[in-house]
């Protein structure tokens, strides 16, 4: 019955037969008829099938939790027999723009050495985009930034806080703009922004939302290169991890000023799909570089 449980937990993760068949992989009749034999074999309704999408009934939910506890035992289980066995296959990781740059590319380029039989599949998209894609299965492991002691961030048990990013207000320096300013102050500005998903974004809105204040954004952008390059035209204001404009604030094309109850650290968050068995080892390895990495960037 592992095997109808793990295509259990699958499935009421990702909500789609289709997935869960491309994932196992298994046809999309295997996985019907793996979830029937649950149901025959604890004798009971898992799915309500009767509503579009399906949902699980009131028993389907109190079994999928004993069930995905029991999936993740004998992965350890297993993990734990299996100590000297090199991690294979495909790591499928999704990275934010704010984290995924050339030292996330150095990192991942050690990891690789060090597990040659790993083969990784990079997905770059906003904080809110991954977890979403992580709940449905798509990922086994995402990385992105969020406010350091925000309510609701780090809300799932599983969320790892692996490090710090330093966050600043960004201006073009024609603007000469004072160092610290206060949310009044840029109410009627504008804005460079990323799309919706990234946490800053999210961050600046619900400021002015609590306001009850439109925002003027004058951009919506999906590159962070061009962002960048649009704030230092004088475009309209923006935000980014420090660690991605040094060269611009060396070479004068861009000024970091100090925004009046923005979290000036953000947490670097890391989360991973249960059951990863030997992979697990990997993902341990890149957590540990990268706080690594931060530890000695602050």
């Amino acid at each position: 019955m592992l095997e109808e449980m793990r295509t259990f937990v699958l499935l009421a993760q990702t909500g789609s037969i289709a997935r869960v068949a491309e994932r196992l992989p298994l046809t999309q009749p295997a996985v019907t008829k793996q979830i029937q034999r649950l149901e025959r074999a604890l004798d009971t309704v898992l799915f309500d099938r009767r509503v579009k999408p399906f949902r699980l009934t009131a028993e389907g939910e109190a079994i999928l939790a004993r069930c995905r506890t029991i999936v993740g035992e004998f992965e350890a289980l297993r993990g734990s027999v299996r100590t000297t066995a090199e991690p294979e296959g495909v790591l499928r990781v999704g990275v934010s723009h704010a984290v995924g740059d050339a030292r996330f590319a150095r990192t991942l380029s050690a990891l690789r050495q060090r597990y040659p039989a790993v083969s990784f599949r990079l997905s770059c998209e906003w904080g809110g985009v991954l977890r979403e894609r992580l709940k449905r299965a798509e990922l086994d492991a995402a990385l992105w930034l969020a406010p350091s002691n925000a309510p609701g961030h780090h809300a799932d048990a599983d969320v790892r806080v692996i490090g710090t990013e330093a966050v600043s207000l960004i201006a073009a320096p024609a603007r000469k703009l004072p160092h610290a300013l206060s949310m009044a102050q840029v109410r009627d500005e504008a804005w460079v922004l990323n799309p919706a998903g990234c946490e800053m974004r999210a961050w600046l809105l619900s400021r002015y939302e609590a306001d009850r204040v439109t925002p003027n954004v004058a951009a919506e952008v999906q590159s962070v290169p061009l962002q960048h390059a649009l704030v230092a035209e004088g475009f309209g204001l923006g935000f980014a991890p420090v660690r991605l404009i040094r060269a611009q604030l060396d070479e004068g094309s861009l000024s970091m000023h100090k925004l009046a109850s923005a979290p000036a650290d953000w947490d670097v968050c890391v989360q991973r799909a249960p059951s990863l068995g030997r992979l697990a080892q990997v993902v341990d390895a890149l957590e540990s570089a990268l706080s690594t990495e931060a530890a000695a960037a602050r």
